[in-house]
């Protein structure tokens, strides 16, 4: 599924946009050290960690967007990093048992349709 069906369908709000990529997995975690271990490439992360080691994550395991929940602060820092990087940074209010339910129904049922 496109990112951009992505930032529709969860009304997401753009903080850096910078490619419509290809999304085909998701990974919901606060822990760094479990992201690395346990993400999959291609894929839009959710969190609440919002400092410039995500980005790190995100490079390390070809995360193609981030999304903060909770409506976290996001520093200036970070979306340069971003930015520099190619990485897609999005935020939301819903927490992060909210976005993923709808996340999952998204990409489940669009990996379904084969």
């Amino acid at each position: 599924m496109k990112l951009s069906q992505i930032i529709e369908e969860c009304k997401l709000k753009k903080i850096v946009f910078c490619s419509d990529d290809e999304i085909k997995n998701g990974y919901c975690g606060d822990l760094m050290s479990d992201v690395i271990a346990h993400a999959k490439t291609d894929s839009v992360w959710v969190t609440v960690q919002a400092h410039k080691n995500s980005i790190a994550v995100a490079l390390i395991k070809e995360i193609r967007a981030i999304i903060f929940t909770n409506n976290v602060a996001i520093s200036q820092e970070l979306i340069d990093k971003a930015k520099e990087e190619d990485i897609n940074l999005f935020s939301t209010e819903n927490n992060s048992f909210q976005l993923c339910g709808l996340l999952y129904k998204l990409l489940e049922g669009s990996n379904h349709q084969d």
